[in-house]
């Protein structure tokens, strides 16, 4: 039996979901495509939407072909939606099963990151939707060297819907009609349940987002564990704040959303720095470790609409630093080094430091870190380099005047 794959997060499905399925089918001809909503660890809501209701939105691509079902394995599986356990029991439930897994350009270039990746290579087939020949070439490294490692990979070359779920929730956030972007299936699940909307079913507008808005959004989004990290950053941020006169509410928002993105799988990271290179400044050619800070970012302006400099720049730059930071970027950084669940070797000398000297304790924060990437032969993003090398010689100068 020859199955076909299609799954993602589907909050909510598009028409740029539908015309990839379609485009799949028809060029695969398989016996079977199912199409597998994301499921949702038991600690929290998969980013905002119960998986029951984006499994109800997914109705819509049963139009697409009779040989179109939808699958709640993911959905029912406890513990987190690995590729890896969805193909074994696709196995189980059809043995010798050929299966061919459907996916987005950008997400090829991750999948060396995914779970058990190695063993994925070995049981199905990457297939990749590609938008021209220039795409094709733009990918064909990623491809090759999955393919050296005894992968498989089709290239689907097809006409591509530009769109994106992150356009389809904020469109319905800012109250414009979205008939023309999501199936009506998915339409008629949005409208019922008033989904993508605060709960007075008002759109999202700046001034609701709140210090409290934004940890309802951290505690829905993230582990218990990332979520305590983040009200602990949250406390040394304000304590840290107070103390060397950065914007308060400034810093709570920011220490609440610095990890709003952290438990996201590295390929959704990927998607949403590419849809926004501008915006990221090509992060995602950047060390895979800030990737989630960048993102952050990126879902604070987009699905929050926040516009404030300050705030979306103190996320982005929270793991790595940057040159010209500002008193709300330094605070966060620091907070997010010396929080109280934090136990690594130097965090007593860090926290000593920050009592006293907020720029000498950064300039000591960003030593320790680009040591221990050296050390750990891992990339160093450079603008850490860059934040350190002006810290050094701006605190130096100062303190020799």
């Amino acid at each position: 039996m020859k199955i076909l794959l299609f799954g993602g997060t589907f909050d909510p499905p598009h028409l740029g979901h539908l015309a990839l399925l379609k485009n799949a089918v028809e060029a695969l001809d398989p016996d079977l495509a199912l199409v597998m909503p994301a499921g949702t660890p038991p600690h929290k809501q998969a980013y905002g939407t119960p998986g029951e209701l984006r499994y109800q939105m997914c109705a819509a691509f049963l139009e697409v072909d009779p040989r179109v079902h939808r699958c709640r394995f993911e959905l029912d599986h406890p513990g987190k939606s690995y590729t890896a356990t969805t193909v074994e029991y696709l196995r189980w439930r059809w043995p010798g099963c050929e299966i061919d897994l459907v996916m987005g350009g950008d997400m090829l270039l991750s999948f060396s990151t995914w779970h058990r990746s190695d063993w994925l290579l070995g049981q199905i087939r990457l297939v990749v939707q590609s938008r021209d020949e220039a795409e094709t070439a733009r990918l064909a490294p990623a491809a090759r060297q999955l393919e050296e490692r005894g992968g498989r990979v089709l290239f689907l070359k097809a006409p591509v819907v530009e769109l994106s779920s992150t356009e389809v929730r904020r469109a319905c956030a800012e109250g414009r009609p979205i008939e023309r972007m999501v199936p009506p299936e998915a339409l008629r699940v949005i409208r019922k349940h008033h989904l993508y909307l605060t709960g007075k079913g008002e759109p999202i507008t700046k001034k609701e987002v709140t210090a409290e808005y934004c940890k309802k959004l951290a505690k829905r989004n993230l582990s218990a564990k990332r979520y305590q990290h983040t009200l602990n950053v949250r406390k040394l941020a304000l304590k840290l704040a107070k103390q060397y006169g950065a914007d308060e509410k400034k810093v709570e928002i920011a220490a609440l959303l610095h990890d709003i993105c952290k438990e996201r799988p590295k390929s959704e990271l990927l998607q949403m720095l590419r849809d926004n290179a501008i915006m990221t400044q090509n992060a995602a050619e950047k060390p895979q470790s800030v990737w989630h800070a960048a993102a952050g970012m990126v879902y604070a302006a987009t699905e929050l609409g926040i516009e404030d400099p300050e705030i979306l720049d103190a996320i982005a730059c929270h793991t790595s630093a940057r040159p010209g930071m500002t008193p709300v970027d330094k605070v966060l950084y620091m907070a997010d080094m010396c929080s109280e669940d934090r136990s690594y070797p130097e965090v007593e000398e860090l926290r000593k430091l920050l009592k006293k000297d907020l720029d000498k304790a950064l300039i000591r924060a960003l030593q320790y870190s680009l040591q221990w990437l050296k050390e750990e032969h891992k990339q160093i993003d450079e603008d850490s380099k860059l934040a350190l090398r002006e810290l050094e010689r701006q605190y130096y100068h100062t303190q020799d005047a």
